[in-house]
């Protein structure tokens, strides 16, 4: 293999120059030999498939690199190239194709339109980087814009692209590029590429029932072994699990191997599974595809070895085209003229069609290479663009075809090119231009016809089980209206019009008007009055047409505005198509109303025909309101005419649809729809919702203005009134009629009356559209924002959410809301929200056509509230409209016409009467807010002077009589809910006649306005006097009340004169009683230790507590009833000061992982026969708890209940309650439903006394010198067993017992001896509480003492048994290390020590370190002596055959959890000579700690050792200039300074080692005044409950409280033990930090944990995702990153490609990575979807808010809205908090328990 690769190359080169010189056929020869030869050595066959690899690097070396020297024609290769890239064509276009999950950056001010996105590199190099952008993360397959003047209004290229001024002409042809390379070198380029890409073409195309040509075949191998291949191919049909289920049976391999098969697949598109003989691979093909047959078999070939190998090499082939293309655009050009002139197969198609049509039918990664190529050579010149993006639109109906049948992504379909073609303003113009839009929406209108009823509509009708097929090829179809928006996008200016491209355009709308024909009246509804639908229909696939649609009808609206020849057009052909929809009307019936007629056309919405989809008169509508607004004619039905008068002409038939459309909603709102079940429902609503109502609701609304403005105002509410079926209720006989009993027709025609005025109010007023109203679409958006934000103050994506998706859109949003609306800042705990500026609320309209009932009532509310708070009038007047058109000036009219003041005077009369058949206050306020819009308008005209079209509404309305009705009605008692109204009226009515003198007819009405007037102002007047009177009184009750208490207080003073005297001291006697009170305070508060103040300790064994399920109360006893707090027990590394990376990759390849959770659970926490927590606190156990009580038995039961409720659960429903698991012991708090699993026991404290009058208390230097002496044990005495531990035997411990007093008398230490022996206080706590003793203990404390022990084992080990030798000091280091958690969070929110608690710390707190000292009654005393004795000796004498503890270990142990397990542990060391006799093997004992001398003396010891700790790993260079405390002048203690030396090898010793040192190991003594705070009840100095603390404030008052000395070197000296003591551990350090200092420094003082740094800029994150390479499977595709906020670990999030196998579950690289990261605890940041990720355990997770925020402090889910996002500190650190006080599990839990659907997610697989 060597000499063939030494010789090839140059041997190759020489054959490819003689083929060449002789004939293109004998290269094309030489090339396929040269290939077939290598070919199956490059890429070999094997017996495992999984394994199969090849080196990319060898295959390009050997078998294209001599092609590569052929071309160059040199050896030099790289120099050539080199130099044709300088001679190149100059290119400034980017083109840097995207990988999936690259940031693209999009700018909202320049873009051409969406589609049109820069890379990260030339967006930072852009100007772009100044506007509104927009970001997003990238699908794949894109390609960067950069450079590309038709992609950008302005600054269309960045710094590194930016052509020179004076190149000119931008746009490059093929020829350009290819006159530029040599001839010799193109003529040898193209013929190598035409071979190549043949050959490509054939192996690609191969099917197995084809044989490969012979040129081809591999030379055959006697007795191949695997002579075929099977192969797999993607489909996206089956699911992951059923993949893997089939292959692991079919296969006979395991699920691991085939979840690999499944991953490839699922990336590649294909991978072989078996190589063998034919008929073993077919057997093979055979048996899967008859296990795989629901829904489809899985999709299988057999093919030869040899043609799968071509297929791979083809792969390197295309992407080496595509490399060498890189080298110049000479070569890309090269590229592009091969595929256009060669056809593969000899016949006409070219390269680009037959490599489109065979799309289909090959695998993704073969897709994907060719769509590489393609669009890496032909998106550079203009021509090739063109001539590739027709080749395209002539195949798209065969394209779209292929790809409706297939089961892939559209993104992997070749029909997903368009999306870089279509939006090329010049590329969509020349392809309407050539007539070849046409065949692109026909392929959707071939499918439409297939889904027409016998009515000629679309019908949906539900998707059964037989016939799926259907709906999701329909689905697909609709793939063809992005294509038609993208050639959409760009509308022409009137200079680029020619007489084809408007040909072209109207074969795309002859076309959509063909689809809208069809969705005319569809999905159409009949009134049900006798019975209910049998059956909801689905309605849902009509809207999501309309939906598709929406967008594309508004692109054809501008393209038909901006040119009147096409505006004319499309309006005769919509026009037409809508008056074919209404049908022949052969029913008509003229009605009569206030002595006006109308014929109308007769159709009763209630008992026929009805639907809400009407597109065709929605899209007339929109073009009618540009073809009104032109003032030339139009061509209209072959004549010259304006549009209005065209309008008019078919007006009455133009508004029946929009009419019946506001009918049927408006008979829904009575109820007279409502058996027609819930689908006519959700119709109506969505008809008003903002996705819909532009195209909708809106357009209806135009349409009938558009009717309004040139029919007569008469006949137009004629019209509304017949068909609202209110022309009885408009006549004045209506009533007169004798009332009966209310039924349901009178309340329907009242609501219909109130919809009917709420729709003349619309039609009137709403006057916010372009070309109706004198308004801009900013004016229009601007409306829209005001109206929602008089609902109520909104965040910026909930006030997107109420705008149409197109204005939502906009550049200048932002800049409009920031014009209406002020913006409050978020905090932490609420979202920033914009507030509506107080000057706009008189924009509020009470009836705005977008508000839904509910909107009415909130935003009526809102403004209520919003106008007391200001002082204002409660009114909402009508707010004055914006001026209509001159084409809908007319209009107004339909407020002085006589129906309409008819229906006013008619109203208004009703109102008077006492008891009205068919009147509502509802009519009338909406009869008044008509009355406001006259009156609007009469100010208008009177302000204008215009006369054209008077305006005679107040003239009228008085001779009706209505201002004096009016007036009537104001005087009425019963008229509050619109007595504000009315008085606005007349004001408004009043002061419009004073600035109309000339219109004031009579004197009578003058006289009766100005006595009006006279009246009012007296009524004011008297007003005024009322509010001065009341003011008065006010005054003189208050002088009363001053002088009764005046009184008093002299009364009282008289009567107690001399009590006062005595109060009354003189200076001295204040300044003595000032000294005594100061020194009460300064009095030293000891908690522990033989000068403890015993009268400090707080005595709460009166204390009542409660149980929360039985409310029984007593105090906390022994003898009483057990209880036991509610707590929840975790694995945590939440204070780990490990590298998380480093320590989390520890578990994963190249070494072997857990296989099971309890052998991670080992691996984490040690598997040691002793656990002993180390000083990292990598992971350890953490307990927490609410504090919420309850008895045992109570407890008990409670969980029983809750067991057998969730197993009833699983049994009925078949699933389990996801938020919590019964199976892991896990249930809620009864009473605030916190996630527990454990019940924690609330013991009595230990009882605290005081040594007898008289001893002498032994000193720390008796103690620790008696210990020492108890530790010095022959190794005689024990026996080795087989796990290299040493176990006591029951017949040596009575000798160990008298060998330690042996040597404790042999070293005389009389004073600690002697005071063991005796009858003390001290005695009682080494004797112990026997808790099998009914008349001491209840057995209930017992039974929860021991059961939270075991819980806490079982639930931290993932374990079933309880191994009590490491149980014990799990046990007591939870406790220890839930201390410090609370400690950290205490210190990091820089809150005081003892006096800030939460009720939940303080009680958790309480019941831990409570239920710590009493929890010796767990356990066999065996085993605490056992386990006593190795902790003292490995502290006290390391070298003793009793230590476990080696002398590095002893410095790597967590100095406050060694403390923990010291002081519990004393007891249990073999004091008493009886200790082990029988009398003592029935008992259960508990020896509690007593914060006695021992004690103190134990915290002394542990104390100096953690000095020595703090001095070993204390680093020479600390972080930062200075510490965080005050530096001061002081003499280093020689103590310090000598162990600092010894540890340091004899450098420097810093200055302020000893500020250094205290501030090291602060944190210990805070955490070790907590520990006895509530260990002894000992109250917590007021020095200690201070805020913001910090070294210097404290650690004087924290030594003082511990009874530690201030000076470390005095404390030593005085107790020479323990300078013995520390000289050893000193000298048995050196050793272990000459060989590991590197790894020791560092860890003191402990930082507050804190997450990884994440960039400020969210595209940072998103682009470090994109260039993630760790993923286990080789492929671009990267569907989903997580970001570990503990670690920074980039993973694979919800993939299967990265999976770990954990007991029998396979779970995801996220779960995976919790587990040991997070020790079950995970919090991860999904890239792609800018969402927190929160998990527990391996079946728990919910989403939260990213701390990504845009500019108003809203966080961006999956991008949706796309603005910069920069990170929030404020809530990574609510993020931190809650991590920090591990709250995620019970978060995750709630989560899951208020959202349902989190329970459905397969969270393992994360």
């Amino acid at each position: 293999m060597e000499d063939m690769e030494d010789a090839q190359p140059d041997s190759m080169q020489e054959i490819l120059k003689v083929a060449y010189l002789k004939d293109g056929s004998e290269l094309e020869d030489a090339l396929r030999s040269h290939w077939r030869t290598h070919l199956m050595e490059l890429i070999p066959p094997g017996d495992n498939p999984r394994q199969l690899k090849h080196d990319a690097g060898e295959i390009r070396r050997v078998l294209l690199k001599p092609l590569e020297v052929f071309i160059a024609g040199t050896e030099q290769v790289t120099e050539k190239f080199a130099s044709l890239k300088k001679d190149d064509l100059p290119s400034f276009l980017c083109n840097r194709s995207f990988r999936s999950g690259e940031p693209t950056y999009s700018c909202r001010d320049c873009a051409v339109d969406s589609t049109c996105v820069l890379c990260i590199e030339c967006f930072k190099k852009s100007a772009h980087q100044n506007h509104r952008y927009k970001i997003s993360s990238s699908s794949g397959g894109g390609y960067c814009d950069c450079g590309d003047p038709e992609a950008w209004k302005k600054d269309f290229a960045c710094a590194l692209h930016q052509p020179p001024s004076d190149l000119g002409d931008l746009i490059f042809d093929l020829k350009d590029a290819i006159v530029r390379v040599p001839d010799d070198v193109a003529n040898r380029f193209k013929a190598v590429i035409k071979y190549a890409l043949i050959y490509v073409y054939q192996v690609l195309t191969f099917r197995d029932a084809v044989p490969l040509p012979g040129d081809l075949s591999c030379p055959e191998v006697a007795d191949d072994p695997f002579p075929f291949v099977t192969v797999l191919y993607n489909d996206e049909v089956h699911t992951y699990d059923g993949v893997i289920a089939t292959l692991s049976l079919t296969l006979e391999c395991s699920p691991d191997d085939a979840l690999e098969y499944a991953t490839v697949v699922d990336h590649e598109g294909r991978t072989p599974v078996k190589f063998a003989s034919q008929a073993e691979c077919k057997r093979v093909k055979k048996f899967v595809e008859q296990n795989s047959k629901r829904p489809q078999p899985l999709r299988l070939d057999v093919v030869p070895t040899c043609a799968f190998a071509h297929q791979v090499f083809a792969l390197h082939v295309m992407k080496w085209v595509q490399d060498l293309a890189e080298t110049c655009e000479g070569f890309k050009a090269l590229v592009c003229t091969v595929c256009q002139e060669v056809s593969p197969t000899g016949g006409d198609a070219d390269m680009i069609s037959v490599f489109l049509l065979e799309d289909v039918r090959l695998w993704k990664a073969a897709r994907k290479a060719c769509h590489s190529l393609f669009m890496s050579t032909f998106l550079t010149f203009n021509d090739a663009k063109i001539r590739f993006s027709s080749q395209l639109a002539r195949l798209y109906p065969q394209l779209m075809a292929d790809f409706i049948t297939d089961d892939h992504d559209h993104s992997d379909s070749c029909t997903s090119l368009t999306v870089q073609l279509f939006t090329v303003p010049t590329v969509a113009r020349t392809l309407f231009e050539r007539k070849l839009v046409d065949p692109i929406i026909k392929t959707l209108v071939a499918v439409c016809r297939g889904r027409v009823n016998d009515q000629g509509m679309l019908s949906f009708e539900r998707v059964t089980a037989t016939q799926p097929s259907a709906a999701v090829h329909f689905k697909r179809a609709l793939f063809v209206l992005y294509d038609a928006r993208y050639l959409l996008n760009t509308v022409p200016t009137a200079d680029q019009w020619t007489e084809a491209l408007r040909v072209g355009f109207l074969g795309l709308f002859d076309r959509f008007l063909e689809i809208m024909v069809m969705m005319e009246g569809m999905d159409h509804h009949t009134r049900r009055t006798q019975s209910h639908v049998e059956y909801e229909s689905d309605w849902e696939p009509a809207f999501n047409m309309q939906l598709r649609i929406g967008s594309i009808i508004d692109l054809l609206q501008q393209w038909c505005a901006s040119d009147d020849l096409l505006l004319g057009t499309c309006m005769e052909k919509l026009m037409v198509a809508a008056l074919n929809a209404l049908g022949v009307v052969d029913k008509v019936e003229r009605k009569v109303v206030a002595g006006q007629s109308f014929t109308c056309l007769e159709y009763d919405v209630a008992t026929q025909v009805v639907s809400v989809h009407h597109p065709v008169i929605r899209l007339l509508a929109g073009l009618v309101v540009h073809g009104l607004a032109k003032t030339t004619a139009l061509e209209l039905f072959g004549a010259k005419m304006t549009a209005a008068a065209r309008l008019r002409n078919c007006a009455r038939e133009l508004l029946e649809f929009p009419l019946r459309t506001m009918v049927l909603v408006a008979q829904a709102s009575a109820g007279m729809w409502r058996r027609n079940g819930y689908a006519l429902a959700n119709q109506i609503f969505f008809y008003h919702q903002p996705r819909c109502r532009e195209e909708m609701l809106d357009k209806d609304i135009v349409m009938m203005q558009s009717c309004a403005a040139v029919m007569p105002p008469d006949s137009f509410l004629i019209a509304m009134l017949d068909k609202f079926g209110l022309v009885p209720w408009a006549d004045e006989t209506f009533d007169a009629t004798p009332v009966r009993a209310e039924d349901d027709s009178i309340r329907q025609v009242m609501c219909l009356a109130e919809e009917f005025l709420n729709g003349l109010i619309v039609l009137v007023g709403e006057r916010f559209y372009p070309n109706v109203g004198r308004v801009t679409l900013d004016d229009c958006l601007k409306n829209e924002i005001i109206h929602q934000l008089c609902k109520e103050s909104m965040s910026y994506p909930e006030l997107l959410k109420f705008l149409p998706e197109q204005e939502a859109k906009e550049a200048a949003l932002d800049d409009l809301i920031k014009e209406v609306a002020t913006f409050k800042k978020p905090s932490p705990t609420s979202k920033g929200t914009f507030e509506l500026k107080p000057e706009l609320n008189e924009r509020y309209n009470m009836f705005f056509y977008h508000y839904t009932r509910t909107e009415h009532s909130k935003a009526e509310d809102t403004q209520r509230k919003r106008r007391k708070k200001a002082g204002e009038e409660v009114v909402f007047p009508p707010p004055c409209p914006p001026e209509f058109t001159d084409a809908f000036s007319n209009i107004i009219h339909l407020l002085d016409c006589d129906v309409f003041i008819h229906l006013l005077n008619l109203t208004l009369r009703r109102a008077l009467i006492s008891h009205p058949r068919s009147f509502s206050e509802g009519q009338l306020i909406r009869m008044l807010y008509l009355v406001g819009y006259g009156l609007h308008e009469e100010k208008r005209q009177c302000s204008s002077g215009s006369s054209s079209f008077p305006f005679k509404f107040v003239e009228k309305a008085a001779d009706a009589g209505v201002f004096m009705t009016l007036r009537e009605l104001r005087s009425r008692p019963e008229n509050e809910a619109y007595k504000s109204l009315v008085e606005w009226m007349l004001r408004f009515h009043e002061d419009l006649t004073t600035a109309k003198v000339e219109v004031m007819d009579t004197s009578e009405e003058a006289g009766f306005a100005s006595a009006e007037k006279t009246g009012t102002e007296e009524g004011s007047s008297v007003g005024e006097d009322d509010v001065e009177e009341k003011k008065k009184r006010s005054a003189a009750r208050r002088e009363r009340i001053m002088q009764q208490m005046q009184k008093a207080q002299q009364s009282f003073a008289t009567q107690n004169e001399g009590d006062l005297q005595a109060i009354a001291l003189p200076d001295d006697g204040a300044a003595r009683m000032s000294v005594v009170h100061g020194s009460e305070q300064k009095e030293r508060i000891v908690a522990l230790g033989p000068d403890r103040t015993l009268h400090h300790v707080e005595d709460d064994s009166d204390e009542k507590h409660t149980c929360i399920l039985c409310s029984e109360s007593h105090a906390v006893g022994l003898t009483s009833d057990a209880f036991v707090a509610v707590a929840y027990v975790q694995r945590s590394t939440v204070l780990s000061q490990e590298d998380r990376k480093q320590f989390a990759a520890r578990f994963v390849a190249p070494n072997k992982p857990p296989s099971s959770l309890k052998e991670l659970c080992q691996s984490l926490l040690g598997d040691q026969s002793q656990f002993f927590l180390g000083d990292t606190l990598s992971c350890a156990p953490h307990v927490s708890s609410c504090g919420h009580l309850l008895h045992l038995k109570c407890w008990k039961t409670y969980f029983e209940s809750v067991l057998a409720r969730e197993r009833r659960r699983s049994i009925r429903l078949r699933t389990n309650n996801g938020s919590f698991d019964v199976n892991k012991s896990e249930f809620r708090c009864p009473l605030c439903s916190r996630l527990c699993n454990a019940a924690m026991p609330f013991c009595p404290k230990p009882l605290v006394q005081k040594e007898s009058s008289g001893s002498v208390a032994p000193s720390v230097n008796d103690v620790i010198t008696g210990l020492r002496t108890l530790m010095k044990v022959t190794p005689e005495k024990f026996v080795e067993g087989p796990d290299h531990s040493f176990i006591m035997l029951e017949d040596r411990l009575t000798e160990l017992q008298r060998s330690t007093r042996k040597n404790a008398e042999a070293m005389s230490n009389g004073p600690l001896w002697d005071l063991l022996q005796k009858a003390t206080s001290a005695t009682d706590r080494l004797q112990g509480i026997d808790m099998k003793s009914a008349e001491i203990v209840s057995p209930s404390y017992a039974e929860a003492i021991r059961n939270f022990d075991s819980q806490v084992y079982q639930l931290t080990m993932n374990a079933t048994t309880v191994d009590e030798g490491r149980s014990v000091g799990m046990n007591w280091s939870a406790c220890s290390y839930s201390i410090q958690s609370i400690e950290t969070c205490l210190r990091s929110e820089k809150k005081s020590l003892l006096g800030s608690f939460s009720s939940r710390q303080f009680m958790c707190l309480k019941s831990l370190i409570r239920a710590t000292s009493w929890s010796s009654a767990a356990y066999d005393p065996k085993v605490l002596a056992e386990y006593a004795l190795r902790l003292y000796a490995g502290l006290l004498e390391p070298n003793s055959h009793l230590s476990q503890l080696s002398d590095d270990k002893l410095f790597e142990m967590d100095a406050f959890a060694l403390l923990v397990n010291l002081t519990c542990a004393f007891p249990w060391l073999p004091w008493r000579g009886d200790m082990w006799s029988p009398a003592f093997s029935d008992a259960l004992l508990c020896r509690p700690p007593g914060s006695d001398v021992f004690d103190h003396s134990l915290l002394s010891t542990v104390y100096v050792l953690h000095v020595l700790q703090t001095l070993v790993f204390l680093p020479e260079n600390p972080a930062g200039s200075s510490p965080p405390f005050t530096t001061r002048e002081t003499e280093i203690e020689p103590g310090l300074r000598i162990a600092y030396g010894r540890f340091h090898g004899g450098k420097p010793v810093p200055a302020d080692l000893e500020l250094r040192v205290r501030h090291a190991v602060w944190p210990f003594l805070r955490c070790a005044a907590i520990f006895y705070h509530f260990l002894t009840g000992m109250a917590a100095p007021k020095s200690l409950r201070k805020e913001n603390q910090n070294v210097n404030d404290e650690y004087d008052d924290l030594m003082s409280y511990l009874a530690l000395p201030r000076s470390f070197t005095e404390f030593l000296s005085s107790n020479p033990s323990l300078g013995t003591l520390g000289s050893e551990w000193v000298a048995s350090m050196e050793s272990a930090l000459s060989h590991d200092v590197a790894n020791l420094l560092g860890r003191h003082p402990r930082p507050v944990p804190t997450f990884a740094p994440l960039p400020r800029d969210y595209t940072d994150i998103i682009h470090l995702a994109s260039q993630y390479s760790g993923c286990k499977i080789e492929s671009d595709e990267r569907r989903s990153q997580a970001f570990c906020l503990m670690c920074g670990e980039m993973l694979c999030s919800q993939s299967m490609c990265c999976q770990f196998k954990l007991d029998t579950q396979t779970v995801g690289a996220c779960t995976y990575h919790s587990m040991t990261c997070g020790g079950g605890t995970g919090l991860f940041l999904r890239v792609r979807d800018n969402q927190i990720l929160l998990l527990h355990g391996s079946n728990k997770g919910c989403f939260v808010s990213s701390p990504y925020v845009d500019a108003y402090g809203e966080p961006d889910p999956f991008l949706r809205r796309g603005n910069p996002l920069q990170l929030s500190q404020e809530r990574l650190d609510q993020i931190l908090r809650h991590y920090l006080h591990h709250d995620i599990a019970d978060e995750v839990s709630h989560a899951m328990d208020q959202n349902g659907s989190l329970a459905s997610l397969e969270w393992f697989h994360f």
